[in-house]
C-alpha cells in the first residue's frame, strides 16, 4: 500500500512540478565555484517558486459555519509541532474550539483511539490491517485515514563520513538485523567506506520502539524484517541528527527537515543512477523515501460533533494548512490528490 501511494505521488509531482535547474558540481577556480553557488540559488529559487506556485493552485479554507467541540490530538512525535501549530491557526478561525494533547507516538495514540473515539491520531507510518482491527475492536467503529503532508527522509551520517551513496542492498545491511541482533554490515568498510572509518563499527542512531520513524524503515525499507539494535535511541528525530553530529561513525534516518550543518544526507544509487536526498530530487519525482503523514479518526463521529472534523481536515488540506505542513519542514500535497481526499469524505475507508 505505501509503495503504490509513494508511486502514484511521484506521478502527480512529476506532472505539477515545473523541470529543474541541474546544480553544477564545485570546481577548484573562484569564479567557477562562484558560478556554482549562483546555480544552487537559483535551483533553490526555482523549488520555493514551485512551492509558492503549488500553494496557490490549492484552494484557502473558508469557514462555512460557526464551530464549537473539543478535539484530543495525539500520536506521531514527528507531527507533534504539525498538530499544534494547526490547531493554533484554526482556532483564529473558531476561537471557540478547544484542543488538547493525548498520547504521545504512533501506537500509543492508535491505542488511545481504540479506547476514545474522540481522539484523533497523528501516524508516521503506514497503517497496518493489524491497526484497523484493533481500532474496530475496541470503541472506535468506523476508522478512517487522512494523507495529510509529505515527509520525504533522508540517510544522515557525519559530515566527514566520505560514503558517497547507498543502494538499496547496502541500505538493507545498514539497517537490517542479523542473527546477534547487530547490523548485517558491521563496520563501514563493507560499505566501501575507505579510510580510518572503514573499521569503525557503524553506530546506528534510531528513535524508540513507539516511533512511526522506525517502523517505517522496518515495513517500507526491510519488508518487515526485523531492525538491527541501536547504538543510541533518541526522542525526536532533530535529536539524532544533532548526535550523529558528534558521532563520526553514526548514521540514522530523519526527515529533509531535521539537519543540520554537521550532518551530510547520503545520495541513493538506483538503477546504476545517483539520486541526491534533497528537494531537487523529490520535486522532481525521483527521490523514493518518501512516507505520507496521516490522521486517522473515528468516521462515525462526523454526523455527531456538528461539523468539528470535517472543518480540521479541510483546514488542513487547505492552503492555510498546507503552508503550516512547509512551515514545519514537511512538503505539501499534490492539488488533485487531495481534492480526491475530499471527495471521498476526507479519506479512503479503512474495512
Amino acid at each position: 500500500m505505501h509503495l503504490r501511494f509513494i508511486n502514484h505521488m511521484n506521478r502527480l509531482w512529476s506532472r505539477t512540478v515545473l523541470g529543474l535547474v541541474a546544480i553544477c558540481a564545485p570546481v577548484a577556480s573562484f569564479a567557477q565555484e562562484a558560478n556554482t553557488v549562483s546555480g544552487q540559488t537559483q535551483v533553490q529559487s526555482q523549488e520555493q517558486l514551485q512551492l509558492m506556485q503549488l500553494l496557490q493552485s490549492i484552494e484557502p479554507y473558508r469557514p462555512t459555519a460557526d464551530i464549537q467541540g473539543k478535539a484530543t490530538l495525539a500520536g506521531s512525535t514527528t507531527m507533534q509541532l504539525l498538530g499544534q501549530n494547526w490547531s493554533q491557526r484554526f482556532k483564529l478561525f473558531h476561537p471557540q474550539v478547544e484542543f488538547q494533547r493525548g498520547a504521545d507516538g504512533t501506537n500509543a495514540g492508535l491505542e488511545a483511539l481504540a479506547k476514545d473515539p474522540n481522539t484523533i491520531v497523528g501516524v508516521s507510518r503506514s497503517v497496518t490491517e493489524q491497526d484497523v482491527a484493533q481500532l474496530k475492536a475496541g470503541a472506535c467503529k468506523d476508522p478512517i485515514a487522512l494523507i495529510v503532508a509529505l515527509d520525504p527522509l533522508a540517510i544522515y551520517v557525519h559530515k566527514d563520513n566520505p560514503i558517497a551513496a547507498l543502494t538499496p542492498e547496502q541500505i538493507k545491511q545498514l539497517f537490517g538485523a542479523s542473527a546477534d541482533g547487530k547490523p548485517n554490515a558491521k563496520t563501514w568498510g563493507e560499505l566501501g567506506v575507505p579510510g580510518p572509518l572503514a573499521s569503525q563499527a557503524i553506530r546506528i542512531h534510531h528513535r524508540s520502539e513507539i516511533s512511526g520513524t522506525r517502523n517505517f524503515i522496518s515495513s517500507a525499507i526491510l519488508n518487515g524484517a526485523k531492525l538491527a539494535e541501536p547504538a543510541v535511541t533518541h526522542a525526536s528525530n532533530v535529536e539524532i541528527c544533532k548526535a550523529i553530529a558528534q558521532d563520526p561513525a553514526g548514521v540514522g534516518m530523519c526527515g529533509f527537515g531535521d539537519g543540520n550543518a554537521t550532518v551530510r544526507p547520503v545520495a541513493l544509487m538506483l538503477s546504476q543512477q545517483k539520486i541526491e536526498a534533497n528537494e531537487t530530487s523529490f520535486l522532481s519525482g525521483l527521490y523514493p523515501l518518501v512516507r505520507p503523514l496521516t490522521l486517522v479518526f473515528d468516521k462515525s463521529l462526523m454526523s455527531q460533533d456538528k461539523g468539528l472534523r470535517e472543518s480540521v481536515l479541510r483546514y488542513i488540506l487547505s492552503r492555510d494548512g498546507q503552508q503550516e505542513a512547509i512551515r514545519a519542514g514537511f512538503y505539501p500535497l499534490d492539488p488533485n490528490f487531495i481534492r480526491n481526499e475530499i471527495a471521498q469524505l476526507s479519506g479512503p475507508q479503512m474495512r
